[in-house]
């Protein structure tokens, strides 16, 4: 600090310096042209020598001036290469900091990483405990079944069993009978046991068997297997074509063989010809152009399509698609094929029939009996799980 002090002291001296050389200057010639003034009178030679000095003393002033100019110059150019330094010094300084930043944040993103890693295995844990709990819960309850006093108890596991495959049964297979035996089935093992205690889950066993039976009927399978063998019959349709009534029977000209009626033969064979130049009949009915074989097969193609789609509908449950493909179907026959025809006529009928098919059935949610039976399976495990830890 203090010899940058003594820099700017100095270069001030030199700036001060600088800016009084020319006054001097001018002094001095003022001075020389007083003094030739003064001393006109004089002889040559002093005024030769007078300008000798002003001019050495100019030179000296100028070689002086530009001394403390380039003294002036060195301390600048010194100065800024400080500066220089000084700049290089900070911006080391800020990327050292930077990089020290920069590691800082890395840390920062490691440690999230870790402690992300140490919740997931604590949920892990976690879960693993539940996983514990309930296995030495489910453990608990088949000791507490094998260890049970009642032989009377293992048929509740029988009707448990029965009760879950009927529930299976409906709601996965479709198959209502086969639930309804199940469910009578469950009922006759609760009969057998005989006891009063349970009259509350055969009542709701009863009501579960009860609602079933109130479902409608259906036969999926049949209703396929019809439609499947309509699918069968699709190339004996007779498809409705040009037809035109048939032009009225000309009625036959009597001409007599008799020469003498040659005038009345020649009317009757003139208005003949005459009525039989220009021929029109009438229709009353619309006029379908010809189809092509192909067209012929795009629309068996398009009932094949429509029957296919009621087929999936059916085992699917899916009532709105299975009432628009056979209305397709029914509109398709009406359109294009010959309803006169018998087998034609038989397969519309047939259509007809199958549109009426119902294939939504509306299941119930939940079975009575199953929540009520769980329930009690629960008490008579609590029962014997107390008993054994009393003995």
């Amino acid at each position: 600090m203090r010899k940058n002090k003594n820099d700017k002291e100095a270069t001030t001296d030199n700036e001060s310096i600088i800016d009084n050389a020319p006054s001097a200057t001018e002094e001095a010639i003022n001075q020389a042209e007083v003094a030739a003034e003064v001393k006109a009178p004089k002889t040559g030679k002093s005024a030769l020598f007078i300008a000798l000095f002003a001019i050495i003393l100019t030179v000296t002033l100028a070689i002086f001036t530009a001394y403390l100019y380039k003294e002036n110059k060195t301390l600048t150019v010194q100065q800024q290469t400080k500066i220089e330094q000084l700049s290089s010094q900070i911006s080391s300084l800020s990327t050292s900091q930077e990089q020290k930043l920069q590691q800082g944040l890395a840390q920062q993103s490691v440690l999230e990483t870790q402690i992300k890693q140490v919740n997931a295995q604590l949920q892990q844990v976690k879960n693993e405990n539940k996983l514990y709990s309930t296995d030495v819960q489910s453990l608990q309850r088949s000791f507490a079944e094998t260890t049970v006093r009642h032989p009377n108890d293992w048929m509740l596991a029988e009707v448990e069993y029965l009760v879950r495959l009927s529930a299976s049964k409906i709601w996965l297979e479709r198959d209502i009978p086969t639930a309804i035996s199940l469910l009578l089935a469950a009922d006759q093992r609760i009969v057998e046991l005989n006891d009063a205690s349970l009259n509350s889950l055969r009542a709701a066993l009863l009501d579960d068997i009860t609602t079933l039976e109130a479902l409608p009927k259906s036969d999926p399978d049949g209703a396929v297997l019809a439609i499947s063998g309509l699918e069968r019959r699709i190339e004996k349709l007779v498809i409705t074509g040009l037809t035109f009534p048939d032009p009225a029977d000309n009625q036959g000209i009597d001409i007599s063989t008799d020469v003498n009626d040659w005038q009345e033969n020649l009317t009757k064979s003139w208005d003949s010809f005459v009525e039989s130049f220009i021929v029109i009949n009438k229709r009353e009915e619309k006029v379908q152009a010809l189809l092509s074989p192909q067209e012929s097969w795009y629309l068996k193609e398009n009932l094949r399509g429509y029957l296919a789609k009621a087929e999936f509908a059916i085992y699917r449950e899916q009532q709105d698609i299975y009432d628009l493909a056979m209305h397709n179907t029914t509109t398709l026959l009406k359109n294009y094929f010959d309803l006169d025809d018998n087998t034609t006529g038989h397969f519309y009928t047939s259509i007809q029939r199958l549109s009426k098919y119902n294939v939504e059935v509306d299941y119930p949610d939940q079975l009575k009996s199953a929540p009520l039976l769980e329930r009690v399976i629960k008490q008579r495990v609590k029962k014997s799980l107390a008993s054994s830890r009393v003995e």
